[in-house]
């Protein structure tokens, strides 16, 4: 069985690690059969396939069997029985209200993450990268930085198939509006442009067991490498957002400011059906 948000509780300790690294690593959320289940499902996301009438946020998936990149579908939990109760665990929705101290959370959206196996061989290794990138730098349509995310992986995960890595303290660096580049490639390049002398990048790489869970804030820099096993790399992402986060025209643009309509004003909230709350659980 996973756990239930009862069999949480946060310490200081945990707390103060969250406050200084960017980033805190929970027990294991999902038993054995759990994360089965959603592996499974999460390659019947990928392959296109739909539980529910409505079709696939932006775009139908259509990845190449044989392409090393990685596969993402967002909001999986709009086609999927499956990832809809998943993604809204009350357990992952409590951790995130702890961690951003927020009396509500909301799902900003999901990422369904699928990272192909390439072997022993880095021949094509550049191309199963995801960039280091600061979440909220994609997100400058929110007026909130406050956003947490639980990254869930479904087998274990460590450098040898490609784990995310972190640079812990990086979320206390500030925004840069052009850390925008999960899709870029070349993690020495942007490692040059976002390191300065006065901040010492130590990239530290989230090892987790199935089922368990990373939680980081959306200005930690992240990104991984490839994925030198065999078998493919699967996880979920749910991004977190506190109940008082609002659109702002100041920022750049996200498809998540088209869900508020072409009436939307500076300030409304991210609300309603596209975005539920997940914590605290419904009566």
């Amino acid at each position: 069985m996973s756990l239930n948000h009862t069999d949480i509780a946060l310490t200081s300790e945990d707390f103060a690690i969250y406050r200084n690294k960017g980033y805190w690593i929970s027990p294991v959320l999902f038993d054995d059969e759990e994360v089965q289940t959603m592996r499974r499902e999460l390659e019947r996301i990928c392959a296109g396939e739909r539980d529910y009438d409505g079709f696939f946020w932006l775009k139908q998936p259509n990845f190449g069997a044989e392409d090393p990149a990685v596969r993402q579908v967002n909001n999986g939990w709009w086609i999927n029985k499956i990832m809809r109760v998943a993604v809204q665990s009350p357990v992952i929705g409590y951790i995130g209200s702890q961690l951003m101290g927020a009396s509500e959370v909301r799902i900003w959206h999901d990422q369904m993450l699928w990272k192909p196996g390439l072997g022993a061989t880095e021949e094509r290794a550049l191309s199963n990268n995801i960039g280091w990138h600061q979440d909220y730098a994609h997100w400058q349509c929110a007026n909130t930085i406050n956003f947490c995310t639980a990254w869930v992986a479904l087998q274990d995960t460590d450098e040898s198939n490609g784990c995310m890595r972190l640079v812990t303290g990086s979320h206390r660096w500030g925004l840069r509006r052009d850390a925008n580049t999960f899709g870029e490639k070349n993690l020495e390049v942007l490692e040059a442009k976002y390191h300065s002398e006065d901040n010492k990048w130590n990239a530290e790489p989230c090892v987790l067991k199935a089922g368990q869970a990373s939680f980081h804030h959306a200005l930690i820099y992240h990104g991984s490498g490839p994925n030198l096993s065999t078998q493919p790399r699967l996880s979920i992402a749910v991004h977190m957002m506190p109940q008082n986060c609002g659109f702002t025209q100041r920022g750049d643009y996200h498809p998540n400011a088209d869900l508020l309509g072409p009436y939307v004003e500076e300030g409304d909230l991210f609300e309603g059906p596209y975005f539920p709350r997940i914590w605290p659980m419904a009566d």
